[in-house]
């Protein structure tokens, strides 16, 4: 079995030593040499369980506002993801630093990520946590599989892991969309998964380019004429539903979209809808709102009037959203 292969060379290169110079040449592909050869050469130890780097909450989300992929990350990684009882593969999206972003999968295939910190805001480069198929993606620039041994990292050695880099219009790297399951369950499909990811991330990229953002000084969602002024006087007006999801947006520092939908339309199922209303405020208003979980950027979420204001009594009089009445009284 290949798996125990890669395990076999693994062991036969490092055993119980340290790596160095006198490396047994026939043990492992010559390539993935290289890469483990680096990997010592940045610090990393085979026995190494956790990243180098883990990303605070709110560098993850200024990470987050910074890549191009922040507007189509929920639709891709959906159109990838399995997070039925069933689901067995992890989804991994990242930037083109190796820093993962966003992931999705079952609540088995989560926890399974989570015991080796593959999770948002670590750094899974190669100078992060050693030879992955994310660093591999990364260096190589193409399509890449890393299986049990390959990986440089022990405790990575019951996954299999298939990536590929996604590139914008101009050809720049702009992240890696990784596929990931117990090595158990490898399956050729895992490519096929992230190949179609992928096209879908680059078709999508063009189409998401955001407009010239304006510096954003006051969001307006007191009283009956709800707007998003610019630092330059422009104003944006807002209808209803869109001020409404733009209220919910700024009372807290993340949603999911099945809450946003079961907030705004008393429907969890109404995910589609919620998805839709927010590329449509993006690209009405220019406003930062990052995706996995729904998210306002921290600068564009100051400006938000009732937030700052003595009493939400006069948020949005119009509305009789239950969770919009129950803001007017506990903001």
């Amino acid at each position: 079995m290949f798996a125990r292969r890669t395990v076999a060379a693994h062991d036969a290169v490092f055993g119980d030593s340290v790596f160095g110079d006198s490396i047994p040449t026939s043990s492992a592909d010559p390539q993935m040499l290289a890469a483990w050869r680096r990997s010592g050469d940045a610090g990393i130890r085979p026995d190494q369980e956790m990243p180098n780097r883990i990303l605070t909450d709110s560098d993850l989300r200024l990470a987050r506002d910074r890549t191009p992929l922040s507007r189509i990350a929920g639709e891709v990684v959906q159109a990838v993801a399995d997070t039925s009882a069933a689901g067995r593969h992890l989804v991994v999206l990242s930037d083109a630093d190796g820093i993962v972003l966003w992931r999705s999968g079952s609540p088995q295939a989560m926890r399974g990520a989570d015991r080796i910190a593959f999770a948002e805001g670590a750094d899974w480069s190669e100078a992060g946590i050693g030879t992955n198929g994310i660093s591999r993606a990364l260096e190589t620039g193409g399509m890449t599989h890393v299986t049990a041994g390959e990986h440089f990292v022990r405790a990575h050695h019951t996954w299999t892991c298939s990536a590929a880099p996604i590139r914008d219009s101009g050809g720049t790297v702009v992240g890696v969309l990784d596929v990931s399951l117990p090595v158990r369950f490898a399956t050729a499909e895992s490519a096929a998964l992230v190949r179609c990811g992928v096209r879908l991330a680059e078709a999508l990229l063009p189409a998401a380019a955001q407009p010239p953002r304006r510096p954003t000084t006051t969001i307006r969602l007191l009283g009956h004429r709800p707007e998003v002024v610019g630092a330059d006087g422009s104003r944006t007006q807002l209808s209803q539903r869109r001020a409404e999801l733009l209220a919910l947006l700024a009372s807290r520092e993340a949603w999911t979209a099945r809450a946003l939908a079961e907030a705004l339309y008393d429907d969890p199922a109404a995910t589609a809808t919620v998805r839709g209303e927010i590329r449509r405020l993006r690209r009405t208003t220019g406003l930062t709102i990052s995706t996995q979980p729904y998210a306002l950027a921290d600068h564009e979420r100051a400006g938000v009037d009732f937030l700052t204001a003595s009493d939400a009594l006069d948020l949005l009089p119009d509305s009789d959203v239950p969770a919009i009445v129950d803001l007017r009284y506990t903001v």
